[in-house]
């Protein structure tokens, strides 16, 4: 088995020495013995520890996250590996999306076409919704979410996404009654469930979320396209169902 100095570890992964040290004495990346003279070394387990950190760093997880995954009892490389794959997709998936809204922009700049279509700003819209989403559940919550979500295939994410405007389209059809009626009742059961496929979603969030659904213009733009007050009777509705399932 290969053994390396720290200053060989550092140059192979293109990372400081000092880096090394750091991960050293907070305990994430330690060496697998010292050489006679007292100084560092790293065996081949090391080096794909280090590739973990790192790969976790290039997808924005803190240190402390990034060690309390690696030092779980459970803990198991390959299936963190194919997480890590499964991240890293989604990703690269954002970004060729981003590319294909700069080569929409370029051609319309070029063809002296421009528009104010929402293609110029539809995936900023998205990275601006989940950084928003961060602020108010906690980052570690929506990765929670994003890793739930990359474990599943394109197909069933199309189809979940699918889901979610179903259940727009069913309450838009449900104007005319009130909240509580049974039906709308019905589609509120349905959204609640739907949201936990994306983590979880107690009741007290589940009426925070209504509330968002009414007073976040972009998400009450969403649902009202279905039928003007769609988003009203949709807040309306998971407030009576939570206030239904919370009573004793």
């Amino acid at each position: 088995m290969s053994t390396y100095s720290i200053s060989q570890l550092a140059a192979l992964a293109g990372v400081s020495v000092r880096t090394l040290h750091h991960y050293d004495a907070i305990g994430l990346l330690q060496p697998a013995g010292r050489s006679s003279g007292g100084y560092r070394l790293y065996n081949e387990q090391q080096v794909l520890q280090l590739q973990q950190i790192l790969m976790f760093r290039e997808l924005e997880y803190p240190l402390a996250q990034i060690q309390q995954i690696m030092q779980t009892p459970d803990y198991d490389l390959t299936h963190c590996l194919r997480q890590q794959q499964q991240l890293l997709a989604g990703r690269i998936a954002h970004l060729q999306r981003l590319q294909s809204m700069l080569d929409f922009t370029i051609q319309q700049q070029e063809s002296s076409s421009m528009t104010t279509s929402s293609q110029l700003f539809n995936q900023f819209s998205q990275a601006t919704l989940r950084e928003e989403a961060a602020q108010r559940w906690g980052e570690a919550e929506i990765r929670h979410s994003e890793q739930q979500l990359a474990q599943l295939s394109a197909e069933q994410q199309q189809q979940l996404a699918h889901e979610g405007e179903q259940i727009a389209r069913g309450l838009a059809q449900c104007l005319h009654l009130p909240a509580d009626a049974a039906e709308v009742q019905l589609w509120a059961v349905r959204q609640h469930q739907w949201l936990q496929q994306y983590g979880a979603c107690p009741l007290q969030r589940l009426v925070m979320l209504g509330d968002l659904y009414v007073s976040d213009a972009r998400f009450q733009a969403y649902y009202d396209r279905f039928g003007a007050g769609t988003a009203v009777l949709l807040r309306d509705a998971l407030h009576w169902y939570a206030a239904s399932q919370s009573a004793p």
